[in-house]
C-alpha cells in the first residue's frame, strides 16, 4: 500500500466568516456524481442513497454548510459531457474549495493501465465508453487558476490508481508520477489500486460512503474537545472503522497541507458559543453560469445528449406533489396517515390494521381493504380526492367459510372486486387458496379456484409456507386473473439474491369459473419479493416489489411487466440461466426517490414516506388536475399491528404507455 505524504499544514488566513484555517463553505462548491443504472455492468442500487445523504451532510450548516446554488448532484450521466459539465460550472463559482465526488464502477484499461470512471452505457475493455480519470485530472488542473484547493473523493473499484500512474509504454509504476498533481489538493479513495470497492446489497450505502457519511454526521467519539475535524482526522476514523469491519482500506493523497485544514464540525465536540447562522437564501445563478447551462442544453439538444440526469444546483423535491423518477412518469400526489390515527384507526371496536390488499369500487373513489391477520375481514373506505387523500372507514364485513363459520386461519394477501361489485376474490396464504365471497354477507361462494400442485407447500408441493400467494389482480374485462407468488418455489434458482418467482394466469369470466392458463417466470431485484400485481391489460402488469432490513428500512419499487413474448413455464424449472424464460420488466419508480413530505416514520427508512407497502390498486384516468392522461395509483402499507409501523395510504399519478 502506498499513501501520499502529508506535509505540515501551511499557514492559512482566516476564511471570511469562518474559523481560522477552515475550508470556507460559503465560497466553495461541490459536485456529486453517481452511476447506478448500468446497461452492461451490474447495477449499484445503493449509489442514489449515497448521493442524497452525502449532499445532505455537506449542505447541513451544522456540519459544513455549502449553500444552495453551489451544490450539483449528477445522477447517471449518459455522456462524458454530462459528467464533466457540472465540474466546469462549479469551478467557476468556487473560490475556496472545489469538492468532486464519484461513486460507480471503476474499470482498468489493459492498454494504458489507467483508471476509468464508468457511465451507464460503459462496456469492459472498451475505453471509449468510459471517462479516463486523466480527463478529470486535467479539468481540475485547469481550475486551479481560480480555486485555492480541490478535494476528490472516489468510491469505485481500483480507485487507489488515482494516486499514481504508469509511464507510457512500460508496465513499471512510478509512484512519483501522480495522476493528481494539483496545488492544494486532497484525494481520498475507497480502495487501493488493485482492490475492488464493496457495495453490499443489504446495505443502504456502499461500504466506503456509508462509513464516510457516518463519520461526517457522527463525529469523533474519542475526541470531545475539538470543535472541528480535518480531512486527515476523518481519513483516520474511516480507516479504523473500515478495518474493524474487514472492508477495503481507504487511501489518501495530501498535497500542500489541505488535509490539515479544518473541515466539518465535530458532532462529538463542544458547541460553538455563537451558533452558525442559517443557510443563506438560494442564490441567483450568475449570468455567466446561466449562459453556460443554457448553452449546454442547446448543445445537448443539437447532438442528442440526454441531460435529464442533471439535477440543477440547489434543486430539491421534498414537497408533495412531486416526481418519483427522473423521467417524470410517476408523481406522488398525496400521503395520509389518517387510518393510523384516532378515530379512523378503529371502526365499531375493530382495529383498522394489518391492511395487505386494496381494491377499488364504484367510481374509484371508494375501496375495500383486506386484513392479513385474524379475523378475516374487509373494511370499506372513502378515499377522498386523489390529490388530497382523506381516507375514512365507512363499513366492515367479516369473511366466513361456506358453512358460515369464521376462518381459524386466513392470512389474506390479495383481493379484487369482480365486475358488478357484488363479489370479491381474495387470495390467502393459509391453505393457500383463492376464494370468492359475497360482499353483502362475507360468505364464501363455491369452491376455491384451482391451484397448480407446485403452489401448495411441502410435502404436497414446492411453495414456501410464508412466501405463498401474495398478489391477485384481473384484467379490466375480467377475462384473465393473475396470481403471484411472493417467493420462489423449491428448486427454482436464486440468482445472487434475486428471486425467480411465478405468476399464474387464469382464464374465465367474472363471477364464474376460472381455469388455469399460462404461467410466467418473474425475477425480483436483490433482496426484494413480489408482493402485489395490478393488470393494465392482458399482456401488461404493474409489479410491486418490497424488502425490509432492520436498521435500514424498506425498499419499495414498482415495475412495468410485459408478457407479450413471455414463455409459458408451467411444469418447467427456472434455473440460474433462465433469462429467456422470464418476463421483461422496466422500473417505473423507486419510492425512495419520491418527495418526503411531512410524514414521519418511527423506523429508520431511506425516505420518511416509506413503510411496509403491500396493497396496490390502479384507478381511472385523472382529469382536470394537470395530470390528464395519467392514471391514479393507490398504495397501502401493512402495519402488522405494530406501533413502530404505520397504516399509510398513498396516491400517485402514473403515465403508462
Amino acid at each position: 500500500m502506498t499513501e501520499g505524504a502529508t506535509p505540515a499544514a501551511s499557514a492559512e488566513e482566516p476564511a471570511a466568516g469562518g474559523a481560522p484555517g477552515r475550508l470556507d463553505p460559503e465560497r466553495s462548491a461541490c459536485v456529486l456524481i453517481g452511476v447506478d443504472d448500468y446497461q452492461h455492468l451490474p447495477p449499484l442500487r445503493s449509489v442514489p442513497r449515497n448521493l442524497r445523504d452525502l449532499e445532505k451532510a455537506l449542505a447541513d450548516p451544522d456540519l459544513w454548510g455549502v449553500p444552495d446554488g453551489r451544490r450539483w448532484v449528477v445522477a447517471n450521466p449518459s455522456t462524458h459531457g454530462e459528467l464533466t459539465g457540472p465540474i466546469y460550472d462549479a469551478a467557476k463559482l468556487a473560490e475556496d474549495t472545489l469538492l468532486v465526488y464519484y461513486a460507480g464502477h471503476g474499470l482498468l484499461e489493459v492498454r494504458d493501465d489507467q483508471l476509468y470512471l464508468t457511465l451507464p452505457s460503459s462496456v469492459r475493455d472498451r475505453s471509449e465508453t468510459s471517462l479516463a480519470y486523466g480527463v478529470l485530472r486535467t479539468i481540475l488542473r485547469e481550475s486551479r487558476r481560480s480555486v485555492k484547493r480541490q478535494i476528490v473523493i472516489l468510491d469505485c473499484c481500483y480507485s487507489g490508481r488515482a494516486l499514481e500512474t504508469v509511464m507510457a509504454g512500460t508496465a513499471t509504476r512510478v509512484p512519483e508520477k501522480r495522476q493528481v498533481e494539483i496545488e492544494g489538493s486532497y484525494v481520498l479513495t475507497s480502495t487501493t489500486e488493485s482492490a475492488r470497492a464493496m457495495a453490499p446489497p443489504e446495505e443502504a450505502h456502499t461500504a466506503f460512503t456509508g462509513e464516510l457519511i457516518a463519520v461526517l454526521t457522527g463525529g469523533d467519539p474519542g475526541n470531545t474537545e475539538q470543535e472541528l475535524l480535518t480531512l486527515n482526522q476523518i481519513y483516520r476514523l474511516l480507516k479504523t472503522r473500515l478495518a474493524e469491519k474487514g472492508l477495503p482500506e481507504p487511501q489518501r493523497l495530501d498535497k500542500n497541507g489541505v488535509g490539515d485544514l479544518l473541515f466539518v464540525r465535530n458532532q462529538q465536540g463542544p458547541r460553538p458559543s455563537v451558533q452558525p447562522s442559517p443557510a443563506p437564501a438560494r442564490r441567483a445563478v450568475t449570468p455567466l453560469v446561466a449562459a453556460a447551462l443554457f448553452l449546454g442544453l442547446l448543445l445537448g439538444a443539437a447532438v442528442g445528449y440526454q441531460v435529464h440526469g442533471w439535477i440543477s444546483p440547489g434543486t430539491r423535491t421534498d414537497q408533495i406533489p412531486g416526481p418519483c423518477d427522473a423521467a417524470g412518469r410517476a408523481r406522488l400526489l398525496s400521503v395520509s396517515d389518517q387510518l393510523d390515527q384516532p378515530p379512523q384507526n378503529e371502526y365499531l371496536g375493530n382495529p383498522v390494521e394489518g391492511l395487505s390488499a386494496l381494491a377499488l369500487t364504484g367510481d374509484g373513489s371508494q375501496a375495500l381493504v383486506l386484513r392479513d391477520n385474524e379475523p378475516a375481514q374487509v373494511f370499506a373506505l372513502d378515499l377522498g380526492p386523489a390529490e388530497a387523500l382523506e381516507p375514512a372507514v365507512t363499513g366492515t364485513q367479516l369473511l366466513y367459510g361456506p358453512d358460515g363459520e369464521p376462518f381459524e386461519s386466513f392470512d389474506g394477501e390479495g383481493m379484487l372486486v369482480e365486475e358488478g361489485g357484488e363479489t370479491i376474490l381474495a387470495a390467502a396464504e393459509s391453505g393457500p387458496a383463492i376464494r370468492r365471497f359475497g360482499i353483502s354477507d362475507g360468505r364464501q361462494i363455491g369452491d376455491p379456484l384451482p391451484l397448480p400442485d407446485a403452489f401448495l407447500p411441502a410435502p404436497g408441493g414446492a411453495a414456501q409456507h410464508e412466501r405463498n400467494i401474495e398478489s391477485l389482480t384481473a384484467t379490466p374485462d375480467g377475462a384473465h386473473l393473475f396470481a403471484g407468488l411472493e417467493g420462489p418455489l423449491v428448486g427454482d434458482a436464486d440468482v445472487h439474491g434475486r428471486h425467480q418467482v411465478r405468476i399464474q394466469r387464469y382464464t374465465g369470466e367474472p363471477g364464474g369459473d376460472y381455469a388455469l392458463d399460462r404461467q410466467y417466470g418473474y425475477q425480483t431485484e436483490v433482496g426484494l419479493y413480489l408482493v402485489e400485481l395490478a393488470a393494465v391489460d392482458e399482456n401488461r402488469l404493474l409489479a410491486l416489489e418490497r424488502g425490509f432490513l432492520t436498521g435500514l428500512g424498506n425498499a419499495i419499487r414498482l415495475y412495468e411487466v410485459d408478457l407479450t413474448d413471455a414463455q409459458d413455464v408451467t411444469g418447467r424449472g427456472l434455473p440460474r440461466n433462465a433469462g429467456d424464460l422470464l418476463a421483461r420488466k422496466e422500473l417505473l419508480f423507486d419510492m425512495a426517490h419520491c418527495p418526503e413530505g411531512d410524514v414521519v416514520s418511527d423506523e429508520a427508512q431511506p425516505n420518511q414516506i416509506l413503510d411496509n407497502v403491500e396493497g396496490m390498486a390502479l384507478g381511472p384516468e385523472l382529469r382536470g388536475t394537470g395530470n390528464e392522461g395519467r392514471r391514479v395509483l393507490y398504495l397501502v402499507s401493512d402495519d402488522n399491528g405494530r406501533h413502530t409501523q404505520t397504516t399509510r395510504l398513498y396516491s400517485l399519478a402514473v403515465a403508462l404507455d
